[in-house]
């Protein structure tokens, strides 16, 4: 676990030394929230955006108040694992676009799939408290989905937590490839001095 911390405290050294790579992940989790948040209200949201005699104004102020849901239409687990996974996919794909741009496009690829996993399980766990999961049920209500759902011990929130869990794993990896990168670079430099 040392070994994890170690890896983590370099690749963001090397990583969010630059402030283009802090934006880039700030961007990335606020999107992922905002779309999360926003999710069971985008008709309402399209409606009001849409409407050529709604004032702009008064739409932003629909759509801010709405972000008031993760206080109310959100349980306090599902409200803590959705904040994690948008902090956690921004971290994740600030450092996946490092690895890209530093040459390491296999590497960035290989990292690329397992936090797309990750993604998916946590999108899939997503959802309020009154609806449980939004995806799954929008998506397979002829499959009993919800009815699955309410058999799980959290109602579907397993799946959200499993996204942290697997977002975080994939933090770990991506951190390792960037910090064994840094500590090859740092031995061919010291090669070359010699």
């Amino acid at each position: 676990m040392i070994r994890h911390l170690s890896n983590l405290r370099v690749a963001f050294g090397q990583v969010f030394a630059h402030p283009a790579y802090i934006a880039l992940a700030c961007v990335l989790a606020i999107v992922v929230f905002l779309m999360v948040v926003w999710f069971p209200n985008f008709r309402l949201i399209g409606e009001v955006f849409l409407d050529p005699n709604a004032p702009l104004a008064a739409a932003l102020g629909i759509a801010l108040s709405l972000l008031g849901g993760i206080g109310t239409n959100f349980s306090r687990l599902s409200a803590g694992y959705t904040i994690a996974i948008a902090v956690l996919f921004g971290l994740v794909i600030a450092m996946i676009v490092y690895l890209a741009k530093n040459g390491r496009v296999a590497v960035a690829g290989r990292s690329i799939a397992i936090g797309s996993g990750a993604m998916v399980s946590s999108v899939l766990g997503i959802g309020c408290a009154a609806c449980g999961s939004l995806l799954l049920g929008l998506l397979l209500p002829s499959l009993g989905a919800a009815g699955a759902l309410a058999a799980l011990p959290l109602q579907g929130e397993e799946f959200g937590i499993l996204g942290v869990g697997l977002l975080f794993v994939s933090l770990l990896l991506v951190s390792k490839n960037i910090a064994q990168s840094t500590a090859c670079q740092l031995a061919h430099i010291g090669s070359a001095g010699e």
